[in-house]
């Protein structure tokens, strides 16, 4: 054992201490990669599928100083994807891995702005992966499996790096299947949602699939991104309790330029988004720039605004280049409030003052249910998730009636 390492009292496996330069989040130090490498070889009936790059190669992939990545339990997506679509926007989501989408074949599903890489589970209602690309990255489907655990492993690659993604589920009836992943010496991630449980990922005991996970951590040399004191990211309903069934693993090339966030409820999941930032040392991103939408857009608001925000102006005794300045901006704000905008982050057409309200509260009850578990506020979150659903639905349908 290293000075950078340490074992916790309850049993857990060591780890990594953070250092100068180390990402927050880190977790154990695991045996220095020394596996040779070698070329890929599917194996042990994997049935990898390979398929041309559909995203355009792009100088932005390279400018770009951090890659965002998501992975999410979604617990079946159809019925989130305003919300899904709303996250990933708002948190400029380069990639995101999504578990138990509950995706039949033949159902449509797509999301502006992304590559679609999925994989619906055949035979079982449930279950089904799928990774989300951004349009200007270059990335292709490698391998899928389907027969016990289900994954997609997806490389991406940029002007100066490339990286291998799997975006990984397994149910607790299936077998963890993870002797069919091929795992290079560097730039490997796979996060997804395991169902097992460690000590080194928070939980107080370790089981049969835990100990296997484990296993396969230590040959293939991968540190786990989990930090055991991480918050949770599931919630029963059934035991009023939070685990992390959600696990990232990663070679130590990427660890080392890797931090993990757990954010707040999306759209009624009993698992919460997980964030891995993987930063960058290079020139920041082009900026997108707005597209109006002016088949849409309220002009008469727009007068209105525009006159509030240009009256106040002063121009006596002022540089001209400041009042020109404030002028440009109180234009940009009534554009803002009267005109619908192509790449506005946190813009959904149908979102409401009052939507936000029981999606808050949905947010509240979740953590409430969480910090003081009881049945009372397993009850009351069951009710406002259903109050959010009503409400998120009615305002969908609404919309689509009047498009």
């Amino acid at each position: 054992m290293t000075l950078g390492d340490r074992i916790d009292s309850n049993g857990a496996r060591p780890v990594r201490i953070h250092q100068a330069g180390a990402a927050p989040g880190s977790a154990p130090q695991r045996s220095p990669p020394s596996a040779t490498g070698g070329p890929f070889i599917s194996s042990c009936g994997a049935r990898g599928r390979e398929r041309k790059a559909t995203g355009r190669k792009n100088s932005r992939a390279k400018d770009n100083p951090t890659i965002n990545i998501m992975h999410w339990n979604a617990e079946g997506v159809s019925n989130k994807k305003e919300e899904l679509e709303h996250f990933l926007y708002e948190n400029s989501i380069n990639i995101c891995c999504i578990q138990e989408t509950h995706l039949q074949e033949g159902k449509p599903f797509k999301i502006r702005g992304y590559q679609v890489f999925r994989s619906d589970r055949q035979g079982r209602k449930k279950g089904g992966v799928m990774t989300l690309v951004r349009n200007n990255i270059n990335a292709s489907e490698t391998n899928r499996y389907m027969e016990e655990a289900e994954y997609i492993e997806v490389k991406i690659t940029t002007n100066d790096s490339k990286m291998n993604i799997v975006n990984y589920y397994c149910p607790n009836d299936k077998m963890l299947s993870l002797d069919t992943i091929q795992v290079p010496d560097s730039g490997f991630l796979i996060a997804g949602d395991f169902n097992s449980q460690s000590q080194s990922w928070g939980y107080k005991t370790l089981d049969r699939r835990g100990e296997d996970i484990e296993s396969w951590q230590d040959d293939n040399h991968l540190i786990l991104v989990n930090d055991p004191t991480d918050p949770s990211t599931f919630y029963s309903r059934r035991w009023h309790s939070t685990t992390t069934p959600d696990l990232a693993l990663c070679t130590d090339d990427i660890h080392k330029i890797i931090s993990r966030k757990v954010d707040e409820q999306l759209g009624g999941s009993d698992h919460r988004p997980v964030l891995l930032t993987i930063s960058r040392d290079s020139a920041s991103e082009h900026p997108q720039h707005p597209r109006w939408n002016y088949k849409k857009a309220k002009w008469g608001l727009f007068n209105i605004r525009t006159n509030e925000l240009t009256r106040a102006i002063e121009t006596e005794g002022r540089n001209i280049n400041n009042v020109i300045k404030e002028f440009n901006a109180s234009i940009i704000q009534a554009a803002k409030d009267s005109i619908p905008c192509g790449v506005k982050k946190d813009y959904i057409p149908y979102w409401s003052d009052e939507l936000q309200k029981t999606h808050d509260a949905l947010t509240r009850m979740r953590e409430e249910a969480e910090t003081n578990p009881s049945q009372e506020n397993n009850i009351k979150l069951q009710e406002s998730k259903a109050k959010y659903g009503k409400r998120h639905n009615k305002a969908l349908e609404t919309y689509k009636s009047t498009e």
